[in-house]
């Protein structure tokens, strides 16, 4: 158990942040951290010698994140809360106070702007730091594309930030 609980210290923040660079929501994120670690109990083999933890993890909160995205339920749910329509709480009061923050809000309105597969890509290589070869592994992509994806967003952003909608000033942010 305290082996398990070293490696939910280690990967909490990462998990944390590919669910919430997918979902751009701070509840559906946490909660999605909590079910991706309750699977990694669950499994066997996780715990073994030469398992690649950070990779099983990522892999099974991106593709939880892009279920729970495609979700009409989760959309509504999501719509109600955004609009102010469901009761605050404690999460959601968490998630207001974070988002006053100019820089969370710079980061949450340019993930928005990009297509959901740029968002992936760009969460699980510059957030959970995987490989080239990894995401394309985790995407089910040639690894070729995630290149040239990258390239092309990091080419967007660097010409004033036009793909994005944001001004000059932010390409050095």
């Amino acid at each position: 158990m305290k082996l398990f609980e070293n490696v939910i210290r280690t990967y909490q923040g990462l998990i944390y942040s590919i669910a919430f660079g997918i979902t751009t929501d701070a509840q559906d994120s946490w909660d999605l951290t909590q079910e991706t670690f309750l699977k990694a109990y669950q499994c066997k083999e996780f715990l073994s010698e030469g398992f690649n933890q950070k990779a099983w993890l990522a892999t099974v909160v991106r593709n939880d994140a892009l279920k729970k995205l495609r979700s009409l339920k989760n959309r509504l749910r999501y719509l109600f809360r955004y609009c102010g329509f469901e009761e605050a709480t404690e999460a959601s009061e968490l998630e207001s106070a974070l988002l006053k923050s100019e820089q969370v809000s710079f980061l949450k309105n340019l993930l928005e702007g990009l297509s959901e597969e740029e968002r992936q890509i760009i969460t699980l290589r510059f957030t959970a730091g995987l490989t080239y070869q990894e995401i394309a592994d985790i995407m089910n992509i040639k690894i070729g594309t995630v290149m040239s994806r990258l390239s092309r967003l990091k080419e967007n952003f660097i010409d004033g930030g036009s793909y994005f909608g944001f001004p000059v000033w932010l390409q050095s942010c």
